[in-house]
């Protein structure tokens, strides 16, 4: 299958999920606090590697262990709601992962930031 196809699918995969975590699931661990960032399926749309950010809320800490249960314990649900909004042969198994390229992104904004503190501190400006 072509790459642009694949891309498209991936892109209805990515809605579709976000969609349902938005709209219809209840459950407490991962409710409002996970965000779809990445999808990646095979050639073969046997499975479909699904990233996930895990956004705090409240400036309070989550547990990353809880939300990636919570994100598998749905993984069979979400597949039936792709197989109900994509009209596809085979709906792709869901594969859960965390993307921390968020969190990365955080760490080196302040790393930069204490470097560019130290740099005014020592420059006098």
């Amino acid at each position: 299958m072509n790459r642009q196809r694949l891309a498209g699918i991936e892109k209805e995969i990515s809605k579709v999920i976000s969609q349902v975590l938005f709209e219809e699931v209840k459950n407490k661990k991962i409710k409002g606090i996970v965000s779809v960032t990445k999808v990646r399926v095979t050639e073969d749309l046997k499975f479909a590697d699904v990233y996930f950010s895990i956004l705090p809320y409240a400036g309070q800490q989550v547990n990353q262990e809880s939300v990636l249960e919570g994100l598998n314990e749905i993984k069979g649900f979400l597949r039936k709601r792709i197989s109900e909004k994509i009209n596809l042969r085979y709906t792709p198994e869901i594969r859960v992962k965390l993307d921390e390229t968020i969190e990365h992104a955080i760490k080196i904004s302040a790393l930069l930031n204490e470097i560019k503190e130290k740099w005014y501190n020592e420059v006098g400006i």
